[in-house]
């Protein structure tokens, strides 16, 4: 499953549309009797095969990739870090379709100013269905997953199988895939993607080493025609795979994205990107985990400096930090915001592999434009705080500011401003 470049995010094939047929059948006919086909069961399919999907109802599916990427447009030329976390929660398994994933699509950048921690800049909640062998099934129109179908697997070959249909080293296969792009309009770019099989070998990550499954990736990218109106693209995309054959997902892929986008108006991009995507799945909180953890967050921070709030919500768990913690129009944290932060770091540093975004908030009082640039201001100085003084690692953390577009209270009472003016610090299950 790969994930975001400019917004490049995993893997999928077109959703097959039907056609209801409805046949007018006069009295005194009698209408033949159709065959049925059999059902399809597409998990039967992939009964004692390595490289296939696998996931149970509930999982959660996360991707984290990042990408350097170098943008050239003309003579200008651009270089910047994106980190893109896609969390997907697995809904149900349809026999005949796949799985049902349903989540969030984010892309957040590094820029030269915030050179510790990641700003959400795109955000997409979207679903789909993937099958064990990899193709996905979307809505038509559909932006998110962009990048479908890769990787994806042959019928008939695997690893686990003998003989003619088994996969060793050097064996070879083709399979569809497209990209989506959007220029004025929305297009998808087709593609055949050639896989070579390499092998097994051992992968080193998060001080354990996993006995992966190793295969290789290429495609090239052609769509348009010159001298014709439309967008134009040209490009290759080379990767390295290697799939975990006891969790039915790739632990880890690298990846050189090299491509030329022309607009409509002739307007050329040039992108050449270097990504590594890590996957894992889990399954999120319960109620009653999330209650726990709530609760275990209130007693840490029972002697807090400063009044703080803990609350369950539908992705997790959120601890409020009130606007007394930073002085008047200011980002900059004081004493009692610094001793409440070591306090929380403490905690998220006991949490295995947790996802932390950092939001923001102001009350209505003033420009919008001045609230969104302190709401963004006063969440990276928490974000900044966490990653530089008390270690936490900085692909854990994003952050984001809302400005006064999510009041928690009414903006016309004095209180209730107090109540809006709010640094947010949420504990993401999903």
């Amino acid at each position: 499953m790969d994930c975001g470049l400019l917004s490049r995010f995993v893997p999928a094939l077109c959703l097959l549309w039907g056609t209801a047929l409805v046949a007018q059948v006069r009295p005194t006919i009698r209408p033949t009797a159709r065959e049925k086909k059999p059902a399809i069961d597409v998990f039967a399919e992939a009964k004692g095969k390595i490289l296939r999907w696998q996931f149970e109802p509930g999982e959660v599916l996360e991707l984290k990739k990042f990408s350097e990427q170098l943008v050239k447009s003309g003579e200008s030329e651009e270089k910047r870090s994106v980190f893109h976390r896609v969390l997907l929660e697995v809904k149900n398994a349809d026999p005949a379709k796949g799985y049902l994933l349903e989540g969030t699509f984010l892309t957040l950048l590094k820029s030269g100013e915030t050179q510790n921690v990641y700003t959400e800049t795109e955000r997409y909640v979207s679903s789909f269905y993937l099958q064990p062998r990899g193709q996905f099934l979307t809505e038509r129109g559909q932006y998110m997953p962009n990048i479908r179908s890769v990787p994806s697997f042959p019928e008939n070959r695997d690893p686990a199988l003998q003989d003619e249909a088994a996969l060793e080293p050097g064996s070879s296969w083709e399979m569809p895939g497209e990209e989506v792009m959007r220029f004025a309009q929305q297009i998808t770019v087709p593609f055949t993607v050639h896989y070579e099989y390499r092998g097994t070998e051992k992968l080193k990550t998060d001080n354990q080493e996993k006995n992966c499954h190793k295969f290789i990736s290429n495609y090239e990218l052609n769509y348009g025609e010159n001298n014709n109106p439309g967008p134009r693209v040209l490009g290759y995309v080379t990767a390295v795979w290697f799939w975990d054959p006891e969790q039915g997902i790739p632990c880890f892929a690298q990846e050189d994205y090299n491509a030329i986008l022309a607009d409509e108006h002739g307007l050329t991009n040039e992108f050449k990107i270097k990504s590594r995507s890590f996957y894992r799945k889990y399954r999120a909180r319960n109620e009653e985990a999330k209650l726990a953890l709530a609760q275990k967050v209130k007693d840490q921070l029972n002697d807090s400096a400063a009044p703080t709030e803990v609350r369950v919500t539908d992705t997790g768990v959120a601890i409020t930090l009130p606007d007394v913690l930073f002085a008047t129009n200011s980002y900059k944290l004081n004493r009692d915001a610094r001793r409440t932060l070591r306090q929380i770091g403490k905690l998220l540093q006991q949490l295995d592999n947790p996802h932390i975004l950092v939001r923001g908030h102001t009350d209505s009082t003033g420009e919008e434009e001045y609230n969104q640039r302190l709401s963004q201001r006063r969440a990276e100085a928490v974000a900044n705080y966490l990653i530089e003084e008390l270690e936490i690692s900085p692909d854990s953390i994003s952050y984001e500011g809302r400005g006064s577009r999510d009041p928690v209270a009414d903006n016309s009472l004095e209180e209730g401003r107090a109540k809006n003016r709010r640094v947010e610090i949420i504990l993401l299950d999903k």
